[in-house]
């Protein structure tokens, strides 16, 4: 299998929570991610297909457009937990990633193009990733 992957950055602030919690309770699941702070988010987005005509996949500039539409423009500098995606679920690198496999898959199958990763890095070294179900 063929695959490209973009990668991209942006900064984003959130705290992790569930409403129906105490703040001490939170802290107790959250640590000192229960308070409000930010992060640089590295995201890679991979995607397969057949070669094209023009020798690829999906033109990068043409990737790097829908990601930015779709994602960049909403996360970066934003605060996550004020995303309606998130009204409901806590802002963790787990649930992001599968928000936003979800969201790019949807449009790039229309593309012929298949969302092979998504990866989330919150931090250099702590990610979630997530791949379509086989």
């Amino acid at each position: 299998m063929l695959t490209i992957t973009k990668e991209f950055k942006f900064d984003a602030a959130h705290r992790l929570y569930l409403k129906d919690l105490t703040e001490e309770e939170n802290r107790g699941i959250y640590g000192k991610c229960s308070c409000f702070h930010g992060h640089t988010y590295r995201l890679q987005v991979t995607v397969s297909g057949k070669v094209q005509p023009t020798g690829m996949i999906i033109n990068f500039t043409d990737l790097k457009q829908l990601v930015t539409d779709r994602i960049l423009s909403r996360y970066d500098h934003a605060c996550l937990n004020e995303l309606a995606e998130y009204s409901n679920l806590p802002t963790t690198a787990e649930n992001m990633v599968l928000h936003i496999f979800d969201d790019l898959a949807a449009c790039l199958e229309k593309e012929g193009i298949t969302l092979t990763r998504v990866r989330l890095y919150e931090t250099p070294d702590s990610w979630a990733e997530v791949t379509p179900d086989v």
